[in-house]
């Protein structure tokens, strides 16, 4: 075999030094750059060597009580661009050593987000075939690149939302339990927090044995007029402590990190599949149905609108307390552009209180 290596390299945006290093996908409408790298041990003779872009989404579930399987498809790309252009019907010799070739390709502005369901997916692929004269020496390779929408939030999704709910229990534990939480904004930046103050009040007989903070992706699936839901959690805090009866819980600025790399919400552009994100604040009291608390997430980038001053003062927020941010970016080289950590490992900060004073 004359091919020892054929790689393929995608080079990012270079508007900026930490969006060169961190960022790993593309946005639609971006024109994609990269290079081609051919290592042959000896010199072969080839009839081309071309690039292929390939995007598509697929959905497909069984129906248990009805034995059949609900499919779908949609394809948003499928180009060619020839990266040793030698004529038609012709061959050219490559000499052994490394050999490069850069290409660049417009992508769409209507492509939807890179996802990955349990029932469903949007993938992409760059593939790159090296067909040669002796087809023992005609090579294949493949890489996957991230497509990621990210549309800009509106300005009142930076504003703090607060839910609340009281239950009522029957029976020889009869008592109330009240909930009462806030998110200091909707707007869920990739890599970034929310930060979260609540407060529990346990009046019944029963232990709350659980209070838990939770990001959660609702995805919906739709094939042949059929439809399917699947919920997952991204991201939680637990709090484990037992809050016994009339005692309360508070958490004060507990923060719950958004994941990296988070297809827009809706996922645009995808007529077969639908994203929704929610945010969970769940009690549970023991032998007792959970209280549930939720709100809608969204799922972009930054309002331009916030301006520069909005924009520090939130960074200032989810800092608090925290590492600076350079110094987190320090560590954060693995991560996309929009900085965050990935995850928390520190208790829940909170305290208890007594409702009989």
């Amino acid at each position: 075999m004359s091919v020892e290596d054929l790689l393929i390299h995608f080079i990012y945006s270079e508007e900026d030094e930490q969006v060169r290093h961190n960022r790993q996908y593309f946005l639609p409408g971006e024109e994609m750059k990269g290079l081609v790298s051919l290592h042959l041990r000896t010199g072969v003779r080839t009839r081309g060597l071309t690039i292929h872009f390939l995007g598509m989404a697929t959905v497909s579930w069984e129906s248990p009580k009805k034995r059949k399987v609900y499919q779908a498809s949609e394809i948003y790309l499928e180009s060619a661009k020839p990266l040793l252009d030698i004529g038609y019907d012709s061959y050219v010799d490559l000499p052994s050593g490394l050999h490069q070739f850069g290409f660049r390709y417009q992508l769409p502005t209507n492509l939807p987000s890179t996802f990955n369901g349990v029932y469903g997916q949007v993938t992409y692929i760059a593939k790159v075939k090296l067909e040669c004269e002796d087809e023992r020496d005609t090579t294949i390779t493949s890489e996957p690149f991230m497509v990621l929408r990210r549309p800009e939030l509106s300005p009142e999704i930076y504003d703090e939302k607060t839910i609340k709910k009281s239950k009522f229990f029957v029976g020889l534990t009869t008592g109330k339990v009240k909930v009462e939480c806030t998110i200091d904004k909707s707007a869920a930046i990739p890599g970034d927090n929310i930060a979260i103050n609540a407060e529990v009040c346990n009046w019944t007989g029963k232990e709350i044995s659980l209070i838990q903070a939770s990001m959660i992706l609702e995805s919906h699936y739709f094939a042949e007029g059929h439809e399917i839901v699947f919920r997952q959690y991204l991201s939680k805090r637990d709090d484990v402590y037992d809050v016994s009866t009339f005692r309360g819980r508070r958490w004060r600025n507990v923060l719950l990190p958004v994941p990296p790399y988070l297809p827009d919400s809706s996922l645009e552009h995808c007529k077969i599949m639908t994203l929704r994100y929610v945010f969970q604040f769940k009690v549970r009291i023991e032998g007792k149905e959970d209280i549930a608390l939720e709100a809608p997430l969204y799922v972009g980038t930054h309002s331009s609108l916030i301006g520069n001053q909005g924009k520090d003062l939130l960074l200032g927020k989810m800092w608090q307390g925290m590492d600076t941010l350079e110094e987190e970016r320090s560590r954060q080289s693995e991560l996309p552009w929009y900085g965050g950590r990935s995850m928390y490992t520190e208790s829940v900060n909170g305290d208890f209180f007594d409702l009989r004073n």
